[in-house]
């Protein structure tokens, strides 16, 4: 049995190219999903000291003014997860990850 690459010109669902073509005759993809493993680059910043004390900061420092903005961690978002998971709240080794977008609207109705 031989195994063969399945390789698709244009999207199924909307028939757009999913390649154009370079001046050189290459196929170029159009769009690029870049994937990266979160697993192990937070594994890689806990075996450090140094950034292993950093990613525990924000649990280990004196609170001056509780009005105060400094991090995200007196902010009220992070203070409603920590009401809403307290079991999440109390190892200050977790990581809140943030997501930021620049005009992302994969729908198209915002």
């Amino acid at each position: 049995m031989t195994l063969v690459a399945l390789t698709h010109d244009a999207c199924p669902i909307c028939h757009t190219d999913r390649y154009k073509m370079t001046p050189a005759g290459n196929r170029k993809p159009v769009k690029v999903l870049r994937y990266f493993p979160m697993r192990d680059r937070l594994e890689r910043l806990y075996m450090s000291s140094h950034t292993a004390e950093a990613m525990r900061w924000h649990a280990d420092r004196d609170l001056h003014d509780e009005d105060t903005l400094i991090h995200p961690t007196d902010g009220e978002a992070w203070k409603h997860i920590n009401r809403e998971f307290p079991h999440f709240a109390l190892e200050v080794r977790n990581v809140r990850l943030g997501l930021s977008s620049d005009r992302f609207n994969p729908f198209g109705n915002i």
